[in-house]
């Protein structure tokens, strides 16, 4: 992507190659995400009113955007022949272009469109047990969905991209070149992490063992992620498809409790503030197991808690791995930025360590 000068004039430009019917009325920036430049549209067509969400795609991030699309209209269509068209929970749909394509690629870079989900809104805080467990359940309920959804025929358009050993090994390579001579500032941080050696290569060893299959996953199961329905409160669509990919289904679990349950911001500097709220990682396992306990296998549910510490531990392996390297990944706004996330995830990780027993399945279920 580049900067661009009217950036609202650049959208409009684009739209008209998009298959949808009627007059533009307004296009403006919608804030959502830190990957694409997204914005929302408003049509009048035969007398009412339609909004459509478009996106500019970062392909410096997605590389393989003809591969991205291809698992997104995959996912999409699979979960539209298993909901039907009745109200309730729902997904995504997809706007093709004039030509039929799932995206477009302008001057301006590679462009999509989606219909809008009206009476909707998401959530950067979780409000309550309640909420927490709506959004567990819809993510289970999401790849209980996509449970027959051929392998095969997804991509990987991000390499390992869910691979905790191939995450030590990138860690491991940005510590031993350390080319801005961070590491022996970060020992403690860098020391946790060599320590926890064994534990990256649990999921991948049990599924090469037979103990549970790959599936298809969400792979960013923020809770903003999933979209509420404004009046009854109930989830009615998982939104932001770019990882679904196939991996282990606990790395969606995972990823959620990192998310939703820390009782702190992800680069709070005030390590006593960092932890894992019990009363939401309990809704959470409640509401996960209520939408995948169909296809889970007995391992796979006593590994929950197990999910959330690797996932968690992973994703501050790559803070520390970045801000080891030199900030190029993820963006920063201050010095050690980075380090700061990558000791709010450990901090986590070290708080379940010791509550193991309060986070087990059973006492989830309790």
């Amino acid at each position: 992507m580049t900067d661009h000068e009217d950036p609202i004039a650049e959208v409009r430009s684009v739209l008209g190659e998009f298959a949808i019917p009627g007059e533009l009325l307004e296009v403006a920036p919608f804030e959502r995400g830190h990957i694409h430049d997204t914005y929302v549209s408003t049509w009048r067509a035969g007398g009412a009113a339609a909004r459509y969400i478009h996106q500019r795609i970062n392909d410096r991030v997605f590389g393989d955007v003809p591969g991205l699309m291809h698992n997104i209209e995959a996912v999409t269509r699979h979960l539209a022949g298993k909901l039907g068209a009745a109200g309730g929970f729902q997904t995504l749909r997809l706007v093709p272009s004039r030509c039929g394509a799932a995206f477009l690629v302008a001057p301006s870079g590679p462009w999509r469109t989606y219909h809008f989900i009206e009476n909707s809104a998401s959530f950067d805080v979780c409000e309550s047990e309640e909420h927490a467990y709506r959004a567990a359940r819809a993510f289970g309920e999401f790849q209980a969905h996509l449970i027959d959804l051929d392998l095969d025929g997804l991509r990987e358009t991000i390499p390992h991209f869910f691979s905790s050993p191939h995450r030590m090994v990138q860690f491991r390579d940005a510590l031993d070149s350390d080319p801005l001579a961070r590491a022996d500032a970060a020992e403690t941080e860098v020391s946790f992490a060599l320590e926890r050696r064994p534990m990256v290569s649990v999921m991948a060893e049990r599924m090469r063992a037979g103990a549970f299959p790959r599936r298809t996953v969400h792979g960013d199961t923020k809770l903003n992620n999933v979209l509420f329905d404004r009046t009854g409160g109930e989830a009615v669509c998982i939104v932001d498809l770019d990882t679904c990919m196939p991996a282990y289904s606990l790395y969606d679990f995972g990823d959620l409790v990192r998310f939703t349950a820390a009782t702190s911001a992800e680069d709070e500097r005030d390590l006593s503030l960092v932890g894992t709220d019990l009363d939401l990682y309990r809704a959470l396992a409640r509401g996960y197991l209520d939408g995948a306990g169909g296809f889970l296998t007995a391992e796979e549910v006593e590994l929950m808690p197990f999910a959330a510490r690797l996932v968690t531990f992973t994703i501050g392996l790559r803070f520390l791995t970045d801000h080891l390297a030199g900030d190029v990944y993820f963006k920063t706004t201050r010095e050690g930025h980075n380090l700061d996330r990558a000791r709010v995830q450990f901090g986590m990780v070290a708080w379940m360590e010791a509550h193991e027993r309060e986070l087990s399945t059973r006492a989830a279920r309790s």
